[in-house]
């Protein structure tokens, strides 16, 4: 649970950066316009009470590769105990964070990004695709239509229930607001962005 300074903090507006490019060619390195770049966060569990500003979401390291505003990056799947919370998600932008699973990852890896049920915000779309700012994954199990409670893109190294990822290949995790017009006291109804708390769960035997 955050700290009363750090919903303090995490209640003042921040600003938020995006880029729009002209059209989508569906290739990997190119992505659809209102690509959320930059973002604020705070961190829940970090007893210093520091946030980190205009950190870079197009890739994967820079959110959940921390676990406070202070300790060194992570690379993809990022730090266990890591839960940054998003203190301005775009409402009309979309997250693709890239990554990459490293040949020779082993089958046995698993995890998720978790919606906290602190600082939810407002429901998130999530989707795993080797394209960025998609949204429409051909594997089923590699898209989450965000309701309270809910997983985003269970993942895994190997086949099965969840979304299956190859080592070697590049990925984005795509994430947007299911629903612009939903609200709550993190995210009112006439703001332009959003508090979104989120948690990184693995599993790395």
């Amino acid at each position: 649970m955050l700290s009363a300074a750090l919903l303090v903090l995490a209640m003042t507006p921040a600003g938020t950066d995006t880029i729009f490019q002209d059209g989508f060619d569906g290739a990997s390195s190119s992505c659809p316009a209102n690509r959320q770049t930059l973002a604020d966060f705070a961190y829940a569990g970090d007893d210093s009470l520091r946030s980190r500003y205009d950190v870079d979401v197009t890739e994967w390291e820079n959110i959940w590769g921390h676990a406070t505003a202070l300790d060194a990056v992570v690379p993809w799947p990022g730090r266990s105990n890591s839960s940054p919370v998003f203190l301005n998600f775009g409402k009309s932008t979309y997250v693709a964070a890239h990554f990459l699973v490293p040949a020779g990852t082993p089958p046995t890896w698993f995890g998720w990004i978790t919606h906290t049920e602190y600082q939810y915000g407002t429901d998130l779309t999530g989707a795993i695709s080797t394209i960025c700012g998609d949204f429409t994954p051909a594997a089923q199990h590699c898209f989450t239509a965000g309701t309270s409670g809910q997983l985003i893109v269970p993942w895994r190294t190997s086949a099965g229930s969840f979304c299956e990822l190859t080592p070697g290949v590049d990925y984005y995790l795509n994430l947007k607001i299911r629903d612009p017009a939903q609200s709550n006291v993190s995210c009112a109804p006439s703001a332009t962005d959003c508090i979104i708390g989120t948690a990184n769960a693995l599993s790395m035997p």
